[in-house]
């Protein structure tokens, strides 16, 4: 075979073999697209970081608790309070806890019970004229309970009736705590970063 002939059967072959590796990397690059636009995630990982339907990222945290006691979210009762705070919470300080973003969530194992429990709260609003109050709507496993509009910084007690409906048979209830009026620090500031109370104290009482 002549040397011309050869030379221009290795140049077919490198030509077949350049477009074959434009054609993979065309496809990688689509491949690669796709996953972003639509990654294999969880549901709680995608309301989060990708849609930002949430502010309060899910965790697995599920808090000791006995009906009747009384858990400080101050300073003093900070390992206790830890293991409740699912999402949503900054850490307890003297004065309380901040909630962050636009809802925050507690999870503890509860007893069996034939009766709801009656829930006796206290919580501070955070204040920044013009914004003066604070409302907040409580719901437990998704079934709301209470709302209460807040416009003191000083700790407010407020108690309200969970029906047994509420939780039935689960071994689990979650508290979530949603906000209309959370401040963010600046204008610039992400809505995960808003405050909007102070959580001081949390006790439960069956019946």
């Amino acid at each position: 075979m002549p040397w011309s002939d050869g030379l221009s059967s290795y140049g077919r072959a490198a030509s077949t073999g350049g477009y074959a590796l434009a054609v993979v990397l065309a496809v990688s690059e689509i491949i690669i697209l796709a996953l972003a636009l639509n990654p294999d995630v969880n549901a709680d990982y995608r309301a989060y970081y990708i849609d930002r339907t949430t502010t309060c990222l899910n965790r697995d945290a599920v808090g000791s608790y006995t009906p009747g006691q009384t858990v400080s979210f101050r300073s003093d009762g900070a390992k206790q309070a830890a293991g409740m705070m699912v999402c949503g919470w900054s850490g307890p300080v003297a004065d309380g806890t901040h909630s962050l973003g636009e809802t925050s969530r507690l999870r503890l194992e509860i007893p069996s019970l034939r009766d709801g429990f009656t829930a006796t709260l206290q919580m501070s609003a955070v204040i920044r004229p013009p914004q003066t109050i604070q409302r907040v709507m409580i719901s437990v496993n998704g079934v709301r309970v209470h709302e209460v509009t807040l416009s003191s910084q000083d700790p407010t007690t407020i108690s309200f009736a969970i029906p047994h409906a509420a939780f039935a048979s689960a071994k689990v209830l979650e508290v979530t705590f949603d906000y209309r009026d959370g401040i963010p620090p600046s204008p610039a500031a992400s809505k995960i970063y808003k405050r909007a109370i102070k959580l001081v104290s949390f006790r439960l009482d069956a019946g």
